[in-house]
């Protein structure tokens, strides 16, 4: 960038958005990995309950303790990316209210400012015009949190009470 080149708030608020969007893309690709890897080692642990399976014992405490500690890898790197979101989006609301309170905009950018502001998580509206943003922004973050927590619970009952082999 050139030194007669300036970051404009549009841009900073395009970035910022952009990062939010990333972090929901990584999020969504690390709950299907995560998803998808459960289902193999789910299958493996099925099939180690063959009575022709050669290696059962290892299996029954090799595979929930591997699917385990993925869990708690999984949770760990979707709770930081949902932290970087908060990061970003808190950035957004400042960055919105300095612009307002610093600059002379024009009518046109106060007005696609504020358009902009109507549309980030904090400030999105039900139909009655209620601001519902963060009560679903943080609904959204239910699932690929939950997801390694529940698959864990299931994975901590095969290690410790599930039956045993004879």
């Amino acid at each position: 960038m050139s030194s007669s080149q300036s970051l404009t708030v549009a841009d900073a608020l395009k970035s910022l958005q952009d990062a939010v969007q990333a972090e929901n893309t990584l999020i969504a690709s690390r709950v299907t990995w995560y998803v998808t890897s459960q289902a193999f080692l789910l299958t493996a642990y099925a099939t180690s309950w063959n009575a022709n399976f050669g290696w059962p014992s290892f299996f029954h405490w090799a595979l929930p303790i591997a699917a385990i500690v993925l869990s708690g890898i999984i949770f760990t790197s979707i709770y930081a990316a949902t932290w970087a979101q908060d990061v970003y989006l808190r950035e957004q609301t400042h960055l919105i209210r300095r612009a307002r309170g610093e600059l002379e905009l024009s009518a046109a950018e106060l007005l696609a400012l504020d358009v902009y502001e109507r549309t980030t998580v904090p400030q999105r509206t039900n139909a009655r015009g209620h601001i519902v943003g963060a009560r679903v922004h943080g609904l959204v973050r239910i699932t690929p949190l939950l997801l390694p927590v529940g698959f864990s619970l299931i994975w901590l009952y095969a290690l410790v009470l599930a039956p045993r082999l004879g």
